[in-house]
């Protein structure tokens, strides 16, 4: 149970007077004593608490404050000025995988990105280079089909 809503204090159409906690707890075994009227065809307790008329009446003097105080949470959770602050990451940003194993102490991050940038743009050329050749194949390939 929500500690915010937990003590309010709610009154129903018969100015009874609860907490929310009291009524959420009502409303539960209504809708259990409901739930085992259907199922079973024992309706003695659910209509000795009230039946639908009192579960209509108490579930969204439960559920409003509940929904509210979630929404209220929700809302203070993305406006906290703590998160303000934070640097937000660039969800479409690219980076090169990291394939060392070990530690290399040869010249640091910026060298072993620097090279593997180099062997990524390298292996990339060579793929561009064979794709030009096989579109150049096909190309002629059809010229000779045409003749």
């Amino acid at each position: 149970m929500n500690s915010n809503i937990e003590k309010k204090p709610l009154t129903d159409k018969k100015d009874e007077t609860k907490n929310h906690q009291a009524f959420a707890m009502e409303a539960s075994r209504l809708k259990f004593a409901k739930q085992s009227c259907l199922m079973n065809n024992e309706c003695d307790e659910f209509n000795r608490l009230g039946g639908d008329a009192r579960l209509m009446e108490i579930d969204p003097m439960v559920q409003i404050p509940r929904k509210t105080d979630e929404i209220r949470r929700d809302s203070q959770k993305e406006t906290n000025p703590n998160n303000t602050y934070q640097d937000e990451q660039d969800p479409t940003k690219v980076s090169t995988p990291n394939v060392t194993r070990g530690a290399d102490h040869s010249g640091g991050k910026k060298k072993k990105n620097y090279t593997n940038i180099i062997s990524n743009s390298q292996a990339l050329s060579e793929e561009i280079k064979s794709i030009k050749y096989l579109i150049e194949y096909m190309n002629n390939n059809n010229k000779k089909q045409n003749l």
